[in-house]
C-alpha cells in the first residue's frame, strides 16, 4: 500500500512540475518580436456611452486605419503615424501579444493589441481601444466620457 502511495505522490509531482504554464517566448518563436512596423485596419467598432447613468453600447461600422513604425520591443518604444500626427508610444511584448500604449495630454488613453494569430491573408488579429474624458459643462451640455473599441487586423512590415 505504501509503494502505491509513493507512486501516486511521484506521479503528482511530475504532473505539477510539467504544469508550469506556457513555454517562455523568444525572438525565434514569437514572430511579433521581430516586427518593425504595422499597418492596421479596423472595419467595425463598438462605442460606449452612458444614458441617464446607465452604460450603453452600440456596434458600428466605419473604418479606422493606423500605422505603427519604429517598433523596438527591446527598448519598449514605437511611433503611431496617422492623420498628420505622430506620437511616441510604449510598446510591450507580452506572451503572444504586442501591446501599444499612448497617453494624451488631456488624459486620453489609446491601447492597441496585436495578437500573434492570423486572421486571414497573413494578417494578424488586432484590437484598438480609445478612452477619453474632457470635463466640460456648458448651458444645456455636460460632457461624458467617450470610449470605443475597434476590431480588425494588422499587416506586418519587417
Amino acid at each position: 500500500m505504501s509503494s502505491h502511495l509513493l507512486y501516486l505522490g511521484l506521479l503528482a509531482l511530475v504532473f505539477l512540475a510539467g504544469a508550469g504554464g506556457p513555454a517562455p517566448q523568444s525572438a525565434e518563436t514569437n514572430a511579433l518580436a521581430k516586427v518593425k512596423s504595422l499597418r492596421c485596419v479596423f472595419p467595425v467598432y463598438s462605442s460606449g456611452s452612458w444614458k441617464n447613468g446607465e452604460p450603453q453600447v452600440q456596434a458600428k461600422t466605419g473604418q479606422l486605419s493606423i500605422q505603427i513604425d519604429s517598433i523596438d520591443v527591446q527598448d519598449g518604444s514605437a511611433r503611431f503615424v496617422g492623420a498628420g500626427e505622430t506620437s511616441h508610444v510604449i510598446a510591450q511584448l507580452s506572451g503572444w501579444s504586442l501591446h501599444f500604449l499612448e497617453t494624451g495630454t488631456t488624459g486620453s488613453v489609446n491601447i492597441t493589441t496585436v495578437f500573434s494569430q492570423e486572421a486571414r491573408d497573413k494578417k494578424m488579429k488586432a484590437v484598438h481601444s480609445r478612452h477619453d474624458y474632457l470635463q466640460m459643462s456648458l448651458p444645456g451640455f455636460v460632457s461624458e466620457p467617450t470610449v470605443s473599441q475597434y476590431y480588425g487586423e494588422c499587416e506586418t512590415g519587417l
